[in-house]
């Protein structure tokens, strides 16, 4: 199940280029205006889908992503290079969010604005960066991409997006938050665990969890890159079966297990870094008024205690530590 945007960068050949050259290259096309809206087109789907609207996953796309094969999963970020490198190897499937999954808006205003958004073409050339990065493992599907989308009973601002560079910090701290709860509902959605070395998220994941969260420390080797993950991957079935059979009961006592397993599952002859186990409790507090408190500045784990969301398992996460 390919998603329109890799499709797209397949489509054109832009894979074959290294990142720079594809960055280089669709920072150019806006001068050939028919050619960035065909391409913002196939991304978005249009005209099967309209841009007008905001592009929600329904249960057959999240049927989908789920029926995919290997069990023992990851969700990551497209932007975490180093969670990509560790998930591509320690894991059978990895989840990738899809920063432009609901991009209608880019296609909007390319239609109607009298020239075409420098700070929208910026956003697609670093988003194909990106995708020719993760290509290695995007192309025999080690890596899906999946939609970064939260629920409207968890997001109290839909349609918000990642804030500017030279926006306050309280924005980018409560944007870290708001990926840290879409890593966290799409691992529960696709019984999955997160993998996060990205340092503002690895901050903001123990604030999602709250205070009952318990950490494990381990030391994996530094991964190889992307492009030597899949020969690294030949023999280590049995090991994921292992991994997977202890991470199923999200209790205390499978920690270690699954710390031995992921150690097991590592690269030989390479320097060591500090990873955190943590295994989250039976609930979260409310997404959406965790959201809002961050939004208005405030402390998200100040009293009174938010009501819990329910989960059907414990979350599990893998998280970098000194990244």
């Amino acid at each position: 199940m390919l998603s329109p945007d890799w499709r797209a960068v397949l489509s054109r050949g832009l894979d074959q280029l290294s990142p720079p050259e594809v960055e280089h290259t669709l920072l150019e096309l806006p001068a050939e205006r028919q050619e960035f809206v065909g391409l913002l087109s196939e991304i978005t789907g249009w005209p099967d889908r309209t841009p007008l609207q905001r592009r929600v996953p329904d249960e057959q796309e999240i049927d989908a992503l789920n029926k995919q094969a290997g069990r023992w999963r990851a969700v990551s970020l497209l932007d975490d290079d180093a969670a990509l490198r560790t998930a591509a190897v320690l894991f059978r499937r990895t989840y990738v969010l899809d920063p432009l999954y609901d991009s209608g808006e880019l296609l909007y205003a390319a239609w109607h604005d009298p020239f075409i958004n420098p700070e929208h073409a910026q956003q697609l050339a670093h988003h194909a960066k990106l995708l020719v990065n993760a290509a290695p493992i995007l192309r025999n599907a080690i890596a899906v991409l999946a939609p970064d989308h939260l629920p409207g009973s968890w997001d109290p601002r839909p349609g918000w997006k990642r804030p500017r560079p030279q926006a306050d910090q309280q924005a980018h701290k409560a944007w870290a938050l708001r990926t840290a709860l879409v890593l966290l509902y799409w691992a529960e959605r696709l019984d999955a665990l997160v993998v996060v070395a990205r340092e503002d998220v690895v901050r903001a994941l123990p604030i999602a969890l709250g205070s009952t969260a318990c950490f494990h420390p381990l030391a994996l080797p530094l991964p190889p890159p992307l492009d030597a993950a899949a020969p690294r991957r030949a023999d280590m079935a049995p090991v994921w079966a292992k991994a997977r059979r202890a991470s199923r009961r999200r209790s205390l006592r499978c920690l270690p297990e699954v710390a031995c397993a992921c150690q097991q599952l590592g690269w030989p002859d390479q320097p060591h870094q500090s990873w955190q186990l943590v295994l989250g409790g039976k609930s979260l507090a409310d997404p959406a008024l965790l959201l809002r408190r961050a939004f208005n500045g405030q402390d998200p784990l100040k009293q009174p205690s938010l009501p819990p969301t329910a989960l059907r398992k414990r979350p599990l996460c893998l998280l970098a530590q000194g990244a």
